[in-house]
């Protein structure tokens, strides 16, 4: 079957640069094919099917906390849609397209089964964000919403998890996404700081097959600085291009995000506009909704919808440059190693050899890694026993000197204040001496693999749990009935003692004592007996709360530890995540080029000069479908950058 064996659009008329672009894809794909790479000709001839579509699919992508959810809710005039303060669930995307009526429907696979299921738009939270149940979020791949909007006139708007999430789930779900996009929207925060390089990273990855790229600056409302951070952003983006390993095809490759549009917006504002015009304030509505940024954006996916055949021209042409980039490779190999003659074929399988050995190497490297990864968790519960330990000796010393009621009662009225205090900043302190550690192993290990490091966001993380909640223990303790027999026969007892001693001391000074003892005596065992009572008193309160105490440093020390081991094992899978990725893609390619070396080298002389001379003129072949592609591929890039012009 043939790429553009199916038409793009039943129907409709074909613009002559549309056909010169499928059948260039035509002719790449046949060449695939006949080279005997079934995979690079499916891989074309799968992307030229999505003319069938008759909507253009423009994903909104970027990192976690970005305002994705919100920037589709404020677009839409819908603020409660889409979950919002909470990140999208593992390998879960949101799709948004017009419908007559809001419907929205929950893809859902368990085990081998796959399913569809109708859900209440309440229920979107549920299959779709970290507060649903876990065995109905985690069994949802995906979740379409149909509703009625003038913006999704020919659009599909997919809102995907955040390209920084640490689980394998998440990211695979954003790229799987990301290829099928006909345009991006790319998203960064005012009110974040610039541009972090696994965005820039993720930028790199996706560009060459993505039409149209534009980056929108969300939460400028309470930014003063706004336009500052989008150069520097845009700095940012170029820094990192100029730095690539591509040669010369750079420029080409990376030059829609280097001209991509900027569209700062306010979905707050958005938000005020849309009730503004539900309380009948027409004007205040428009006013609002201009300062939002808002016309820009809608104005922007127009174009996409209007120019999808457009983007998908230019997503063609990439797949194509792909396709013809394994080609050469592949040739290339075949002519220097028939050329070269047995000496020759010797030294490309020592070279391949030597790299899967390499790969080898490397993967025995990351295998032990990540058994010496068993142990951080002692280091991480070490570290935050040391740090609790040294908040905790100041409170243990004033509990110490709790003496009296008053004190205990002031120390308890004080102590949430001062322990959220405490327990906060070294929350703090150790979120960011975990971050330096992980990041210190993560980037040797990278090293090692001969990758680039990775930016581990630090982002405000709050403490995994209340301190008030976790002080109730610690109310003043209720006062004590008075003991009859502990304290009132004793006190009894010691009055008559004090009472015979005074006679005896008044009669031998030649008084009478008479009353006198009868009242001192009973007067100061009294003053004992109360005395006594408030030591033993201050001494059980003493003892309650520095038992209650030592509980509440237990589990504290206990959940941080726990969370800061789930963060750095989160930072470690991502990190792994790439180097796995990469050693498989390599070896892949290698054990590829190795299978075809051997061919080779089990041929003849005769046998071999033919085959260099064959390799020879594929290349040639393939040169000639590289300019033609080139060439389209700038008139496409001409009709994207022209306002109106349209195939």
């Amino acid at each position: 079957m043939r790429a553009s064996s199916a038409p793009p659009e039943v129907g409709t008329r074909i613009s002559p640069v549309v056909s010169q672009v499928l059948a260039h894809a035509d002719e790449v794909h046949d060449l695939a094919q006949g080279y005997g790479h079934e995979d690079l000709a499916s891989i074309l001839a799968a992307e030229v099917a999505r003319w069938k579509e008759s909507v253009a699919t423009v994903v909104v992508a970027g990192a976690q906390k970005r305002g994705k959810s919100r920037l589709v809710n404020a677009l839409l005039g819908q603020p409660g849609l889409l979950p919002v303060d909470v990140d999208i669930a593992t390998s879960t995307y949101l799709s948004i397209q017009r419908g007559a009526s809001l419907a929205v429907t929950a893809h859902r696979r368990i085990g081998d089964h796959a399913e569809t299921i109708d859900i209440l738009p309440s229920e979107i939270a549920d299959y779709a964000s970290a507060t649903g149940d876990p065995s109905t979020r985690g069994s949802t791949t995906g979740v379409d919403i149909a509703t009625e909007h003038p913006v999704l006139e020919g659009l599909r708007l997919v809102d995907t998890p955040g390209i920084d999430s640490l689980t394998i789930g998440h990211r695979h779900t954003t790229m799987a996404v990301v290829r099928q996009a006909d345009a991006l929207l790319f998203t960064l925060s005012a009110q974040d700081q610039p541009v972090l390089r696994h965005e820039l990273e993720f930028l790199a990855e996706v560009s060459s097959g993505i039409g149209s790229v534009a980056f929108v600056m969300t939460k400028v409302e309470d930014s003063v600085a706004w336009r500052e951070l989008v150069t520097e952003n845009q700095r940012r983006l170029a820094a990192f291009i100029a730095h690539l390993p591509d040669g010369s095809t750079r420029e080409t490759r990376y030059r829609r995000l280097l001209t991509a549009p900027w569209i700062p917006v306010s979905s707050r504002l958005a938000e005020a506009s849309a009730l503004r015009q539900v309380a009948g304030r027409s004007d205040r509505a428009k006013a609002l909704w201009a300062r939002s940024g808002m016309p820009s954006l809608v104005a922007h996916l127009a174009a996409c919808a209007s120019g999808k055949e457009e983007a998908r021209c230019a997503r063609v042409l990439a797949c194509t440059r792909r396709v013809l980039d394994s080609l050469t490779l592949a040739e290339q190999d075949r002519m220097a190693a028939a050329a070269r003659g047995e000496g020759g074929i010797r030294d490309r399988l020592a070279e391949v050899e030597a790299t899967l050995a390499e790969l080898s190497k490397k993967a025995r490297q990351r295998r032990r890694f990540t058994v010496e990864q068993h142990f951080v968790g002692r280091e991480i519960g070490a570290l935050v026993r040391d740090r609790l330990s040294e908040i905790r000796r100041p409170y243990d010393q004033a509990i110490a000197g709790l003496t009296s009621r008053k004190k205990i009662d002031c120390f308890l009225t004080d102590l949430p204040d001062s322990m959220e205090r405490s327990l906060e900043a070294a929350w703090v302190d150790l979120l960011c001496e975990v971050h330096t550690r992980t990041a210190e192993r993560l980037t040797r290990l990278l090293d090692t693999m001969g990758l680039d490091p990775i930016d581990l966001e630090l982002t405000a993380m709050s403490l995994p749990f209340d301190v008030g909640e976790r002080l109730t223990a610690l109310e003043p303790p209720a006062g004590r009935r008075f003991d009859l027999v502990r304290e009132g026969v004793p006190g009894i007892t010691m009055a008559a003692s004090l009472a015979n001693v005074l006679n005896l001391a008044l009669s031998a000074l030649g008084s009478v004592a008479g009353p006198i003892a009868l009242v001192v005596g009973p007067a100061v065992a009294a003053g004992f007996a109360v005395r006594r009572r408030q030591w033993e008193q201050a001494g059980r309160d003493q003892a309650g709360i520095r038992q209650s105490l030592a509980e509440v440093f237990t589990r504290s020390t206990a959940e941080i530890a726990a969370a800061l081991e789930r963060l750095a094992a989160e930072w470690r899978i991502e990190a792994e995540q790439r180097v796995d990725e990469t050693l498989a893609r390599q070896r892949r390619e290698h054990e590829r080029r190795k299978a075809e070396l051997s061919g080779i080298a089990a041929r003849d002389t005769t046998k071999r000069a033919e085959t260099a001379a064959d390799a020879e003129r594929r290349l040639e072949t393939i040169a000639t479908l590289r300019f033609r592609g080139a060439d389209l591929d700038a008139t496409i890039e001409t009709m994207m950058d022209t306002p109106g012009s349209r195939l």
